[in-house]
């Protein structure tokens, strides 16, 4: 798959930076410095970065742009990152405001930036706890996927990138149910890699159709926010704890929660969904009483990117295909509907 991104490679970039993350599988990496060496010999250097949430700073930045100058990047260099979702969101914020706009592309090696983060030109940086605060929307020239990344991944992350692939099927009825029944197994070999970066593709192109009709999320993009607006909140609250769960995690169970909601118009696509979930997403073993309260929750969702003025905004589910924005929020209803939805899970034996 590396001679692929050869063919993507900017041919007029005077400099190519390869931003990539440490801990990668070193055979890999040689065979795409094989690539890179084929497409611009002489012409790319390599920046290696600690990945994770904390690239998602304001401190962060300061030391992208030394890097960027030391490396002489110009407004006609091209920077290609290699990592999770956190780096290509950081990095790309950097490129994004570096000589005002240098060109970016993603190799995601997670699968929830394979499925999402890479996708659709948000890059962004969290500020005083509440998540992507700070960032622009600039396109990448393109994204390139190859599941053979995933191997190396824990499988706890490799996991928890799959919620992003559930909403994708919630919204698109082109994917619906038959994109999740067929999910291919996790194997390491050929052939099963091979089919893990067409159904990742396949996701992350259903999102694409959204973000082509509104890149900067005036309307319909919009919905692509299902569950985040929980997710993001649980996200917020667990990173302050010992114990931080990961943003598919998160959004795992902001979807859970849209579930819960839409059961009486949905039921049975609710209860394949729950199930799905609860075998490719495994929440983290939280004890509920650690879980946050509806208050706590409130808090965090009260700085969502979405919300118009002091209105808390959430987009509502329907049935595969059928999402509904804007939902304005009442924080009494949420926190009825919070309270029931945590008696549901203790109902149910969910630790």
């Amino acid at each position: 798959m590396a001679h692929a991104l050869a063919q993507l490679l900017t041919a007029d970039a005077d400099r190519v930076l390869w931003v990539r993350e440490s801990g990668l599988a070193p055979e890999l990496l040689a065979e795409y410095a094989g690539a890179l060496n084929g497409a611009c010999p002489g012409r790319w250097d390599v920046l290696e970065l600690k990945g994770g949430e904390a690239l998602k700073r304001w401190d962060a930045m300061p030391h992208l742009f030394d890097a960027f100058q030391a490396h002489g990047l110009t407004r006609s260099s091209l920077v290609l990152t290699c990592g999770g979702g956190a780096l290509s969101d950081a990095v790309g914020l950097a490129a994004a405001v570096w000589k005002r706009g240098v060109r970016v592309a993603h190799m995601p090696t997670t699968s929830l930036a394979m499925v999402d983060a890479a996708w659709g030109g948000k890059t962004g940086i969290n500020w005083r706890g509440s998540k992507n605060q700070l960032g622009t929307f600039t396109l990448p020239e393109f994204v390139h996927l190859d599941a053979r990344w995933l191997v190396t991944l824990p499988d706890r992350e490799r996991r928890a990138g799959l919620a992003e692939v559930a909403k994708h099927a919630m919204l698109h009825a082109h994917l619906g149910q038959t994109h999740l029944e067929d999910w291919p197994a996790w194997d390491t070999s050929p052939d099963a890699l091979e089919a893990w970066t067409a159904k990742l593709e396949k996701s992350a192109r259903s999102k694409m159709s959204v973000v082509d009709a509104d890149l900067h999320e005036r309307d319909a993009r919009a919905q692509l926010n299902l569950g985040h607006t929980v997710g993001h909140a649980v996200e917020a609250h667990f990173a302050a704890t010992a114990h931080p769960w990961l943003h598919g995690e998160a959004v795992a169970l902001g979807l859970k929660f849209v579930l819960f909601q839409a059961q009486d118009r949905a039921a049975e696509a609710c209860l394949f969904l729950d199930r799905w979930l609860a075998t490719h997403v495994p929440l983290p073993d939280t004890p509920l009483a650690q879980w946050p309260d509806a208050e706590a929750l409130w808090s965090h969702m009260a700085h969502d990117k979405k919300n118009v003025a002091d209105q808390v905004v959430d987009v509502a589910w329907h049935g595969w295909g059928k999402a509904e924005w804007p939902v304005m929020l009442e924080k009494s209803a949420f926190e009825a509907t919070w309270a029931r939805f945590v008696r549901s899970l203790e109902d149910a034996g969910t630790t």
